[in-house]
């Protein structure tokens, strides 16, 4: 491990002005938030970590504020954690190589994971807030992973519908949209949709902080089994849903 040598400079640096986004349902999405530049000098790989390390904290911030700005489209203040995360993408076989679909990718947590697991799926990350979508593509960046994924900055309902138009088969679409923000039908809209894109036999991952949508899933999907994460911060379950 080579010496660091470092000097931070922390200063406040407003992020670029970025047009809002709409969700399901009208809602406006959480503008760009002020973040952090960080300035460091370093011998040998030292510089990238304080970069990657920075970027990361700066991720966290965005996160947090969108979540205390906008609690419906992040559904909490923090991103989800590791035992949740692998959880989520157990589905997906390291060698697929076909399409799968994050919808709701935050600062790119999961997104980071995925790509490390199957390096040869076509991975399209979906984000209705343009700060965290940014986060998601400098977090893959940072690993060197953002080659791997498509980031999209739009609404599910939006890149769903183009995925129909083209007739492309989606075997697995892994989701971590707030359904429980969302009103009753707007939420049964959504796993409709989900439902329509996904291939026959395809795969909808789903994780919610209670079982307020258990009912909606398990009417339009032919299969579903529900799995508690207690260890996540909050606990959570998911629901593994097969067309």
């Amino acid at each position: 491990m080579s010496r660091l040598d470092t000097t931070i400079v922390l200063s406040k640096e407003p992020s670029p002005q970025s047009g809002a986004a709409e969700r399901n349902g009208g809602r406006e999405a959480a503008g760009p938030v002020k973040g952090f530049r960080c300035e460091a000098s370093a011998s040998g790989q030292g510089a990238g970590r304080v970069g990657g390390a920075c970027k990361s904290l700066a991720s966290y911030v965005h996160f947090f504020l969108a979540g205390l700005i906008h609690q419906g489209q992040t559904g909490g203040i923090i991103p989800s954690q590791r035992f949740l995360i692998d959880k989520m993408i157990a589905p997906v076989p390291p060698n697929h190589t076909g399409r799968v679909i994050e919808l709701g990718s935050g600062s790119g947590a999961l997104t980071v994971r995925l790509a490390a697991r199957c390096s040869q799926a076509r991975i399209l990350a979906c984000e209705i807030n343009p700060t965290l979508a940014r986060d998601t593509e400098h977090n893959l960046a940072r690993v060197g992973l953002q080659g791997r994924v498509q980031v999209a900055c739009e609404p599910a309902s939006a890149v769903l519908a183009r995925l129909r138009h083209h007739q492309e088969r989606v075997d697995y679409i892994i989701s971590g949209i707030p359904l429980g923000t969302l009103d009753g039908e707007q939420a049964l809209e959504l796993i409709r949709d989900i439902h329509r894109t996904l291939s026959p036999g395809g795969w909808y991952v789903q994780f919610q902080h209670s079982l307020l949508d258990r009912k909606k899933i398990e009417t339009t999907f032919s299969a579903l089994r529900t799995v508690p994460v207690l260890f996540n911060l909050p606990p959570a379950v998911i629901y593994y849903a097969q067309k």
